[in-house]
């Protein structure tokens, strides 16, 4: 007689999946921890209690109730004359389907409950059994999603029982649901930890913030019509972080209308919007593989549209638009005369859907709240280094306050304090070695991702043309030589704001005094790879 353990949180599905079974056999027995018991009997079928097994009542107000060695040698005893003759001596039955689901934990996250709340939320039983079931996927088949429940009746369908090919690949999917499951508990406890202000004392010589292993907890969010290039795969995952204790929803935007997204949209629309978080007011930023051909700042969007357009109208064809307030008619009007690609916004009047719905293949995504505030959350950045394994680096620290920058030469020049900032706030998220010129909340000039910085100046500075005089120019890393300088003079900058930090800076100090040219130190450097 097949036997069922059935042990659920989520129901979703349950009585259906129950009854194809008794359609294939008649003789299916279930055996049923108490609630999901009480679900079965509402619904007409009959089962019988897990203490009846165990002969052990649930105690601990549930905490404990298939924790049990009667449990454990029905599910792992093999398909072996011992074994069998084991569990024929304890009166026991083989358990051959295991059907569980955990307590609820990554969804109780999005409550913020207290800690003893969430305490309670960690299921102990669950992710025993479901390894348990798994470690022997030879005999026994494991459960632990009703996503799954449809691909099983389709099994049963197709070959009358659980095939042991089929039976692995649910193994599989379990033991990713545990990992998934206790990596969202140990993220759990890290900012437990990180809140109380504790460094770790486990004596292991880990860094007080940078964890002793890194389980990346991703799950599958929608697979792309390629990668980078059309010959390869791609698939775009969700963080597992996403929860309302100030994280943003995933997707972090809602797409009105358009293609779907693909692998090189959503990096160039994550470039947008970091670029377009460090300003203030009204801004437009547009984007062009990973990089800005333009961005600006100004009284209104209008005003910020037509400055960044100007900086390089070639470039901005094709390319992701982005808006730091509404886009109205006028707006959507003005960047539709050319082929777009993508435009994002917070939000988006009546008239400006209207005319992008005329431009069908446009994708039109409305940016959820809290998308264009400056991320100051504790964050990571990873690099995949393949054969050469992972870097894990914290993100981006706060960016330093402008009025905290030293005037090395000359005075700050107050008048100058928003340009600086703009210009800063651009630089520091280019590919290095990188070049920004701006001048009033315009954007002249860009050198990026070039292997000498002296190469980034002269592309910039070819770009601004002579509207760089007057301009400022910042650098997201100090400068080695004067002969940047000497480039910068003869453009007519008049402000250069970089990190400083070389062993090269009192030469360069002193061909900024020489040029007449105000040099602000940052005191950190932002260098890109």
């Amino acid at each position: 007689m097949p036997t069922a353990l059935v042990s659920v949180s989520d129901k979703t599905g349950l009585v259906e999946l129950l009854t194809e079974l008794r359609k294939h056999d008649k003789n299916y027995k279930f055996v049923a921890t108490t609630s999901t018991a009480e679900h079965l009997k509402e619904n007409k079928i009959d089962c019988i209690t897990v203490e009846s097994i165990t002969k052990f009542p649930e105690i601990l107000g549930g905490r404990v109730k298939t924790l049990h060695p009667n449990i454990f040698a029905s599910i792992l005893a093999r398909a072996t004359e011992e074994d069998r003759n084991c569990l024929k001596e304890l009166g026991l039955d083989e358990i051959s389907l295991v059907i569980v689901n955990l307590y609820p934990f990554e969804k109780k996250l999005k409550e913020n409950l207290p800690e003893p709340k969430m305490i309670e939320q960690i299921d102990v039983g669950g992710p025993s059994m479901i390894r348990a079931a798994a470690k022997n996927f030879d005999r026994v088949g494991i459960l632990c999603d009703p996503d799954q429940y449809s691909a099983v009746k389709e099994e049963l369908k197709n070959n009358g029982e659980l095939s042991k090919d089929f039976r692995r690949e649910l193994a599989s999917q379990a033991f990713q649901r545990t990992m998934r499951y206790d990596t969202a508990i140990s993220t759990y406890f890290e900012a437990q930890v990180k809140a109380a202000g504790e460094c770790s004392k486990s004596g292991n010589g880990q860094e007080c913030g940078m964890p002793e292993s890194i389980n990346v907890n991703l799950a599958q969010h929608q697979k792309l019509r390629y990668g980078e290039n059309p010959h390869q795969s791609a698939v775009w995952y969700a963080p597992s972080r996403h929860h309302s204790d100030g994280e943003i929803s995933f997707p972090p935007f809602e797409q009105l209308q358009g293609k779907d997204m693909s692998s090189n949209n959503i990096v160039d629309t994550f470039a947008l919007v970091k670029f377009l978080r460090e300003q203030d007011g009204p801004a437009v930023c547009i984007i062009k593989h990973n990089n800005p051909c333009g961005i600006a700042i100004g009284k209104t969007l209008g005003e910020a549209l037509e400055k960044a357009h100007k900086t390089d109208p070639m470039a901005a064809f094709g390319g992701i638009f982005g808006f730091t307030g509404e886009v109205d008619e006028a707006l959507a009007a003005a960047i539709t005369k050319d082929f777009i690609e993508i435009v994002a916004a917070p939000s988006y009047s009546k008239g400006a859907i209207e005319a992008f719905n005329k431009k069908k293949n446009v994708r039109v995504l409305k940016l959820k709240p809290g998308v264009l505030q400056l991320q100051e959350s504790d964050r990571w950045h990873s690099r995949d280094l393949q054969d050469f394994g992972w870097i894990v680096e914290r993100a981006d620290e706060p960016a330093p306050q402008v009025d905290n920058f030293s005037a090395v030469v000359g005075d700050f020049p107050k008048a100058l304090k928003d340009d600086i900032k703009f210009a800063w706030g651009v630089v520091k998220h280019l590919t290095s070695n990188a070049i920004f010129i701006a001048k009033d909340g315009c954007s002249l000039g860009f050198g990026i991702g070039q292997t000498s910085r002296i190469a980034s100046v002269k592309i910039a500075l070819a770009q601004a043309g002579e509207q760089a005089r007057g301009a400022i120019l910042a650098s997201d890393a100090f400068f080695p030589a004067t002969d940047n300088i000497d480039e910068a003079a003869r453009a007519g900058i008049s402000v250069i704001v970089q990190p400083g930090g070389s062993i090269k800076d009192e030469e360069v100090i002193k061909a900024c005094q020489e040029k007449g040219i105000t040099m602000l130190f940052t005191g950190q450097r932002c260098f890109k790879h």
